[in-house]
């Protein structure tokens, strides 16, 4: 063999190498993007499932603070509707005064 067939297979192997060498670490490269993907998809999933907790605890706060505004305000309701009522017995008390004759005697009078 001449210095020359040696040259080009000493040539070749070398970039037959460098062809495999390059294809290992585009397989690498490729095996280390499939597992970063599927541990992105799991910490998603894992903030998506407390994001959902998070929602459902606030609108379950939520719903608990509408219920207990809507029980104040049912309560201040019976109390203005009882204030009405007693201002309503205080008129037709002072009507009742003012319609008695005014000759009528007092007790000590």
């Amino acid at each position: 063999m001449t210095v020359f067939e040696i040259a080009s297979l000493a040539i070749a192997a070398a970039n037959a190498t460098a062809a495999i060498v390059a294809a290992v670490g585009i397989w690498h490269g490729i095996r280390a993007m499939v597992r970063a993907n599927k541990e992105r998809a799991v910490i998603l999933d894992r903030q998506r499932e407390a994001d959902e907790r998070r929602h459902e605890e606030t609108m379950t706060r939520a719903d608990q603070r509408h219920e207990e505004t809507m029980t104040a305000l049912r309560h201040q309701a019976a109390a203005l509707d009882e204030l009405i009522r007693a201002g309503q017995r205080q008129t037709a008390a002072l009507d009742e005064l003012l319609r008695r004759p005014a000759s009528a005697p007092g007790p000590a009078g």
